[in-house]
């Protein structure tokens, strides 16, 4: 039986009263839970739409599997740059609703933000907490230079609006989103994809203070 693949996190920067105890040690992704639990974990969905089977049946059937876990990031359905509006918001609706059924089943959550491009600024900020712990997706995005360029004029926009304390990203972290987090004294962690992982030819790592 192979072991389970879990993300750790990885202090980039420690920002203005930096407090650990707020960093989620672990993440495991929600395919990933169903076979190989690690229950002290955070569960993310940071996954291809067609390989999750909550984001084709819906949060409902998995609140009793997901409230045996640390707690949970909210749902990272795809709000496109490429899309039209309506269809960027509809998938934003989607996400927003993950929140409001963690809170209502008494599951521990952090906010992801989820953004498209320019025009999606208007309402995908809407209802996300300001000065707090927030989440990000970059796993897909640090392929080309134009994705690169949308996620971090992204990031940019969400600082100056939401000014969080401290910053999870899942999956590569440019430079450049880096070098804002120290400007603004954000405190910046990273935790690779498990994509990443599954391929690295070291053995999965314990992280720190798991047992």
């Amino acid at each position: 039986m192979r072991h389970p693949i879990v993300s750790c996190a990885q202090i980039l920067h420690e920002g203005q009263n930096f407090d650990i105890s707020k960093i989620p040690k672990k993440l495991q992704s929600f395919s990933e839970s169903l076979h190989y639990p690690v229950y002290d974990a955070l569960l993310h969905f940071y996954e291809e739409d067609e390989y999750c089977k909550i984001y084709h049946k819906g949060l409902s059937p998995y609140i009793n599997h997901i409230k045996k876990f640390a707690g949970a990031v909210s749902l990272d359905r795809s709000v496109g740059w490429c899309d039209d509006i309506e269809d960027q918001k509809n998938m934003n609706q989607v996400n927003k609703h993950s929140r409001k059924m963690f809170a209502k089943n008494g599951v521990p959550y952090i906010t992801n933000v989820r953004f498209g491009d320019k025009k999606s600024y208007s309402f995908c900020f809407e209802d996300i907490p300001q000065n707090s712990v927030l989440f990000v997706g970059a796993h897909g995005t640090q392929n080309r230079a134009d994705y690169k360029a949308v996620f971090f004029a992204g990031i940019c926009a969400m600082v100056e609006q939401q000014h969080p304390k401290i910053l999870l990203i899942y999956g590569s972290v440019d430079k450049r989103i880096l070098s804002l987090c120290i400007k603004n004294d954000i405190t910046l962690v990273q935790y690779p994809s498990q994509c990443s992982l599954a391929h690295s030819p070291q053995k999965p790592r314990r992280c720190e203070g798991s047992t």
